[in-house]
């Protein structure tokens, strides 16, 4: 695969956001408690492993690119499985806020 050069640098550029993603993902995910501990790693989890796709993609090594995009579709179809679950924040379709109620 033949890419322009502005696009290769555009997914190592890509790529570095995603591990700075990651980075700062990592101190909660190291810090979460038993209950929030699979959201927390999946968060960090997800920058984590499309970082090296965006590095894969830019080489020109379809087969690493390959690898990595398997990975990280279980991860994202792992996180959509949590969000949808019973009991979950996200899955209730509101969001945690301030109650707002009769005045």
């Amino acid at each position: 695969m033949d890419l322009p050069s502005v696009g290769r640098w555009l997914l190592l550029a890509m790529a570095a956001v995603q591990l700075v993603y990651a980075v700062r993902a990592l101190r909660p995910a190291l810090r979460a408690g038993p209950g929030e501990r699979v959201d927390a790693w999946l968060t960090f989890a997800d920058p984590a492993v499309g970082a090296p796709v965006s590095v894969a993609l830019a080489a020109g090594d379809l087969t690493a690119s390959l690898y990595g995009m398997v990975l990280l579709g279980l991860v994202l179809t792992w996180q959509l499985v949590r969000r949808f679950r019973p009991g979950h924040p996200a899955g209730a379709g509101t969001t945690p806020g301030p109650e707002r109620g009769p005045r």
